[in-house]
Parts: structure tokens; C-alpha cells; sequence
């Protein structure tokens, strides 16, 4: 996992079978997303997940346990958008000395923590 990628482990508790979680997962992230979710071997996959600027690949797997169901939501940055910030980061050492840098890496960290935060608000409203 990269510097800039969402990594979310959670169980909760849910009345619902295995199938109902996928498919309530399925519409509320076709709601936000150009593309429909794919469904794979249990496994929810998302290639255009875009909530902020930056876009990310999302995997949520769904494991059943004794008290509920275990998410565990993986997101990686896709590869344009890891490119155009290293040029930035590139770009913001030659030309400001060092100081873009802190500025490009808050404004990546942000946009990682807005998606994990809207990607925690859509598990809660599972339940």
C-alpha cells in the first residue's frame, strides 16, 4: 500500500445475509460513481471511485464472523494520478525549494482522508 492509499478494516453487526450487504453496497456506490460496482468471488471492485479529486480503485471484501460482517475496504490511487503528483512534487522542489512539497502532499492527504471519511459514513448508513 502506497502513502496515499485507503485501507479501512471494520465489523459491524448486521441483521442482513451476505448478498443484501453486497447489494446495498453496490447502490449506494452507484449513486456517487460514473460505473457500476462489479460483484467478484464476494469481493465488491470499483475501478473509478471518485468522491474528491483525487480517483482510487476500490476493493471491499466482506468477511461473515460470529457477531457480524468484517468490511474490509482496500483503495489504491490510480497510477495517472500518482504520476501527476510526483511531477508535482518534482516541479515544487526545482522551482519553490522544497516548500510545494508540504503544500502537494496536505492536499493529497486530504483527499485521502475526504474519501475514507465518506467511505465510513456509507458503512454506517448500512446498518
Amino acid at each position: 500500500m502506497g502513502l496515499f492509499d485507503i485501507g479501512i478494516r471494520k465489523e459491524l453487526t448486521l441483521e442482513k445475509s451476505k448478498e443484501e450487504v453486497l447489494d446495498s453496497l453496490r447502490e449506494k456506490l452507484s449513486i456517487t460513481s460514473e460505473q457500476i460496482p462489479i460483484i467478484e468471488n464476494e469481493t465488491l471492485i470499483l475501478d473509478n471511485f471518485k468522491t474528491s479529486i483525487l480517483n482510487y480503485s476500490l476493493s471491499i471484501k466482506l468477511d461473515k464472523t460470529n457477531k457480524g460482517f468484517k468490511f474490509i475496504i482496500d483503495g489504491e490511487l490510480q497510477q495517472l494520478y500518482v504520476l501527476i503528483l510526483v511531477a508535482l512534487i518534482i516541479l515544487s522542489i526545482l522551482v519553490t525549494y522544497g516548500i510545494g512539497v508540504i503544500l502537494i502532499v496536505g492536499f493529497a492527504y486530504l483527499q485521502k482522508h475526504y474519501a475514507s471519511k465518506f467511505l465510513d459514513s456509507l458503512l454506517e448508513d448500512i446498518t
